[in-house]
C-alpha cells in the first residue's frame, strides 16, 4: 500500500492546467429549442440582467430576464444555465399583468403534473427543475402572442477564499457532455435586447486587486469605502448591445490585501430568543507548512473521449508536451489514457531523459479523441504498478461525465480506497460531475480545482502550484464546546492545503459563549488552534444562512445516495428540507401559479413569506457599512487564534503575484481615463 504522507506531485506537473481551458464551441446557457422546431424558433430573450452582491462570506446572484414571442399563438419557452457549484436555487419569479407571483417549492413530481396542467388550461405558469448535477431548466408556460414575459431568479452560494484571492463564477457556458441533451435541443445563447452585468463586493478586509479575465476593456469598476469602518466596496458593471451571446463565463478574482489576518469568522442568523438560530463558521488558517522539493513518478489520467475533439484535444496534447519538457532525467512519467477503455499510453514508466521526452511528446500530439468516457477504467489502471519506493503523484483531467464501464460512486470509492495516494481532480468546465470529482480527491486527501475557459490560466496555475509545493494540513477537525451547538455540516474536513478555507455551517438553539477548537496534523505532528465566540441571541440580519445550512445537509445526504442508493429515508429527507427551506433539489421543484391555484392544491407560501424576510435584510444591509464578523481578534492576547500570522497567499501570506491580479488602482486609472 502507498504511503501517502510525502505524496505531492511536483511543481511542474500542473502545467497541465494550461492546456484545459480553451474549449470547442459547445453549449450554453440560452433558450431550448427542438431540433426541427417551428414556431418555437422566434421566441427570443428580449433582455438579460445579473445582480451579484458579495458580502459575509456568501453570494446572491439574480437574474432577470424578459422572453419575447412575436408569434401569432402563445408558446412555452425553456430557458436552460449550467449549475453553479454549491447553488441553492431559491426564487422564481413570474410577472402576470404587470404583478410579480413567487414560486414555491413542492415534491417535483407533482409540481410537474400542476405545471402541465395549468399550462393545458392556458394559464401562464413557471417551472424550475434540477437537472442532476448539470444544469438548471427554467420552463415558462403560455408565453402570450407577440407579447413579452418577465422572469426572475435567485441563488445563493458560499464562497471561499483561496491564497487570499476570493473567485466568483457566473456560469453559462456547458461543458458538452450531455449527449442525450445534445442530440435533441438546439440552444439559443443570443439576448436580441440588452445584457446587463452588476456585481457588488463588500469585504470586510482591504481589497488589493481585482480581475476580469478577457473583459479589462469591457468592465467599468468603481472602488467605494476604503476607511476601516466602511469595509471596501467595489462595483464592476459589463453593459452589452443588443445580439450579445451567453456563450462564455464571468469570473471575477479578488484579491485581499498582504496585512488580512488568518482568522476565525462566525456570521450568525437568528430571528427571536425564541427561535433557533443558524451559523456560517469560516476559518482561515495559518500554519508553518513548509515546501516540498523532491523527485517523482508523475501519472497522467487524460480523458480522450469525445467529448474531448477538436481544440481540446489539441491543446491538451500540447500542454502535456510542454510538461514532459520540464522534467528532469531523474524523474519518471506514465501516461494513461482512457475513453471507451483504459490505455496505458507508455507502457509503464518512462525514464525521462530528453530523448524519451522528445518521443513522447510526438506520440501525445498524435492523439485522436473519440468514444466514451469510462472514468473508472482511467483510474484503475494508473493505480497499477506502482512503485512503492517512489513518491508518486495521480493527476486527473476530465471535462466529462463516468458514462461508460463502473459508473456508481461506490465503485469509485471502494478503489480509492485500496490505496493510500493521493488524486489531484482538474475539473473542466462546466455540467462535469462535480459531486463524483471532488469527493474522490477528498477521500483520497487531494483537492479538486474546478476551471472555465473564462479563468485567469496563469492564475490558476499559480494556486495550484503552491498547493502542491507545500505541506498540507491532514485529519483536519473543528469542534464547537456547548450543548448549544448541533448539526455542524459537513461533519469531517480531511486535508487543508496552503490557503484553503473551511466552511461550515451549524445550528444553535440559545446565545451565549462558545469555544471553538480547531485541530490538524503536519507530518504527524498534531497542531491546536483555539477561540471563543459569542452567539448572539438574537441577529437579523442574514437570514440567507437558513437556506445555506440546509444546502449543506441536501449535499451531504445526496452524497450518501451516490454511494449507497435511494432510500426512502434519505429521499424524504432531502424532500423535506427542499420543501422546508424552499431549495431546488433532486425531488422537490418550484413551481408558479396564481394564489387561488396554491389555496385549491394546498400548498403553503412558505418562499413568499421567506422572500420577504431576506429582501428586508438586503436592503438593510444595502444601507449599512459593511460588517467584519471576526471572532478570534481577543484570542491569545489579542493575538487572533493563529497568532498574527497573515493569511496565506503565495510565499506564506504575499498573495498571489501579479499575474492573477491587475492592481486596483491601476484598473480604476484606465477606466477612468476611457469613460
Amino acid at each position: 500500500m502507498k504511503t501517502s504522507r510525502n505524496r505531492f506531485m511536483p511543481i511542474a506537473i500542473l502545467s497541465t492546467l494550461l492546456v484545459l481551458l480553451f474549449t470547442c464551441s459547445s453549449f450554453a446557457a440560452g433558450l431550448l429549442k427542438p431540433i426541427g422546431a417551428g414556431d418555437d424558433a422566434g421566441l427570443t430573450i428580449s433582455e438579460h440582467r445579473v445582480d451579484v452582491t458579495i458580502n459575509n462570506g456568501f453570494v446572491r446572484t439574480e437574474v432577470d430576464q424578459t422572453f419575447s414571442n412575436p408569434s401569432t399563438s402563445a408558446i412555452e419557452g425553456i430557458y436552460s444555465f449550467p449549475l453553479p457549484k454549491q447553488s441553492s436555487l431559491s426564487e422564481l419569479s413570474l410577472w402576470v399583468a404587470g404583478q410579480e407571483i413567487l414560486g414555491e417549492v413542492i415534491e417535483k413530481k407533482r409540481a410537474k403534473q400542476i405545471y402541465e396542467e395549468q399550462k393545458a388550461q392556458g394559464n401562464q405558469t413557471a417551472l424550475a427543475e434540477k437537472n442532476d448535477y448539470k444544469a438548471y431548466d427554467v420552463r415558462v408556460g403560455n408565453i402570450p402572442a407577440q407579447s413579452e414575459t418577465r422572469v426572475r431568479l435567485v441563488y445563493y452560494q458560499p464562497l471561499e477564499i483561496d491564497l487570499n484571492v476570493g473567485r466568483y463564477l457566473y456560469p453559462l457556458k456547458e461543458g458538452n457532455v450531455d449527449e442525450e441533451r445534445l442530440s435533441f435541443w438546439l440552444v439559443d445563447e443570443r439576448v436580441s435586447g440588452p445584457f446587463h452585468f452588476h456585481l457588488q463586493l463588500k469585504s470586510a478586509f482591504p481589497v488589493k486587486d481585482v480581475r476580469l479575465p478577457g473583459l479589462e476593456q469591457e468592465a467599468l469598476v468603481q472602488h467605494s469605502g476604503s476607511s476601516e469602518s466602511e469595509g471596501n466596496v467595489i462595483d464592476v458593471t459589463i453593459d452589452r448591445p443588443e445580439g450579445s451571446q451567453l456563450d462564455r463565463d464571468i469570473v471575477f478574482y479578488y484579491r485581499l490585501d498582504d496585512s488580512v489576518p488568518a482568522r476565525v469568522e462566525l456570521v450568525p442568523y437568528k430571528p427571536s430568543a425564541n427561535e433557533e438560530g443558524t451559523f456560517m463558521l469560516v476559518v482561515t488558517p495559518a500554519a508553518d507548512l513548509q515546501p516540498i522539493s523532491e523527485g517523482s513518478d508523475w501519472t497522467f489520467v487524460l480523458d480522450i473521449s469525445g467529448s474531448m475533439n477538436g481544440h481540446k484535444i489539441a491543446t491538451l496534447a500540447d500542454g502535456v508536451a510542454r510538461v514532459l519538457g520540464q522534467f528532469h532525467s531523474n524523474d519518471r512519467f506514465r501516461i494513461i489514457t482512457f475513453n471507451d477503455r483504459a490505455y496505458d499510453f507508455t507502457n509503464g514508466y518512462v525514464q525521462a531523459t530528453p530523448e524519451q521526452v522528445r518521443q513522447w511528446i510526438a506520440n501525445v500530439k498524435a492523439i485522436q479523441s473519440s468514444g466514451g468516457t469510462n472514468l473508472y477504467a482511467g483510474l484503475e489502471r494508473a493505480y497499477h504498478q506502482l512503485d512503492d519506493d517512489r513518491t508518486t503523484g495521480v493527476i486527473l483531467v476530465t471535462d466529462g461525465v463516468a458514462n461508460v464501464g463502473n459508473t456508481e460512486h461506490r465503485h469509485f470509492l471502494k478503489l480509492l480506497k485500496s490505496y493510500d495516494l493521493r488524486l489531484f481532480t482538474f475539473v473542466i468546465g462546466n455540467s462535469a460531475n462535480q459531486p463524483l470529482l471532488e469527493r474522490l480527491a477528498k477521500d483520497s486527501g487531494g483537492f479538486a480545482m474546478n476551471i472555465s475557459d473564462a479563468d485567469d490560466i496563469s492564475g490558476r496555475l499559480i494556486q495550484a502550484k503552491a498547493k502542491v509545493a507545500h505541506q498540507n494540513l491532514h485529519d483536519v477537525k473543528i469542534s464547537i464546546a456547548g450543548e448549544r451547538v448541533s448539526d455542524l455540516t459537513p461533519q469531517t474536513i480531511g486535508n487543508l492545503y496552503l490557503g484553503q478555507q473551511t466552511v461550515q455551517f451549524g445550528r444553535y438553539n440559545s446565545g451565549g459563549e462558545v469555544m471553538i477548537t480547531m485541530t490538524g496534523k503536519i507530518s504527524g505532528q498534531e497542531q491546536r488552534w483555539q477561540t471563543t465566540a459569542t452567539l448572539p441571541d438574537v441577529d437579523t440580519e442574514n437570514p440567507e444562512l437558513e437556506r445555506l445550512w440546509a444546502l449543506a445537509k441536501i449535499d451531504q445526504a445526496m452524497e450518501q445516495i451516490r454511494e449507497q442508493g435511494e432510500s426512502e429515508q434519505l429521499i424524504r429527507q432531502v424532500t423535506d428540507l427542499g420543501v422546508d427551506y424552499s431549495l431546488v433539489t433532486d425531488y422537490t421543484s418550484m413551481l408558479v401559479v396564481t394564489d387561488d391555484v396554491l389555496e385549491n392544491e394546498g400548498i403553503q407560501k412558505r418562499n413568499a413569506d421567506r422572500v420577504s424576510t431576506e429582501r428586508t435584510a438586503q436592503q438593510q444591509r444595502a444601507n449599512q457599512p459593511t460588517r467584519s464578523y471576526r471572532v478570534d481578534s481577543n484570542a491569545n492576547n489579542g493575538s487572533g487564534a493563529f497568532n498574527n500570522r497573515p493569511s496565506p497567499g503565495i510565499g506564506h501570506g504575499s498573495g498571489p503575484v501579479g499575474i492573477l491580479a491587475v492592481p486596483l488602482v491601476a484598473w480604476l486609472s484606465r477606466r477612468k481615463k476611457k469613460h
